[in-house]
């Protein structure tokens, strides 16, 4: 095993332990991290209306790279789709792609959805538009707080 392989398995790991206070709290469900294809899947819900939200992470070379962050239709596991994003009336949930629209979000980078060619991989933790979602619990809230915030959301992208 390479290196850096084994700084994101165990980076990735020592993260989703100091997530299990807001695991308990909030009622994710963590999946086991798969160490063959370096991912792992979070389930939350909305408790506005009870919609099932399965947040993807693929995280190699994290954290030198950003995490790769998708969602997966609950329903027919499709991943990426309009229908499996949260819609909200920020652009953190952008339609386009549809992408997490942050710098912790590999997909709206170049090579990717491209809605941000000027970012760059390495450093992302210094773009001056990472705020704190430097690490998986933060993001993890932030997706979580926007899916139960009756002033943002607005259900699924697409129904």
């Amino acid at each position: 095993m390479s290196v850096l392989r084994e700084i994101s398995i165990q980076t990735v790991k020592l993260e989703l332990n100091e997530c299990v206070s807001n695991s308990d709290d909030y009622g994710w469900e963590i999946s086991p991290v798969d160490e063959g294809v370096l991912s792992f899947i979070v389930k939350m819900r909305s408790t506005i209306d009870n919609e099932p939200y399965h947040v993807s992470f693929h995280f190699d070379n994290y954290p030198e790279y950003p995490l790769l962050i998708d969602f997966l239709d609950p329903v027919n596991g499709n991943i990426g789709t309009r229908r499996a994003y949260p819609l909200t009336e920020q652009g953190f949930f952008h339609s386009t792609g549809p992408t997490i629209c942050h710098p912790a979000s590999r997909k709206a980078y170049r090579g990717y959805q491209g809605i941000h060619n000027e970012w760059d991989f390495v450093g992302w933790q210094k773009n001056p538009n990472v705020g704190g979602l430097t690490n998986i619990n933060a993001i993890l809230q932030a997706v979580y707080f926007r899916i139960n915030d009756q002033r943002l959301y607005r259900g699924r992208m697409e129904k």
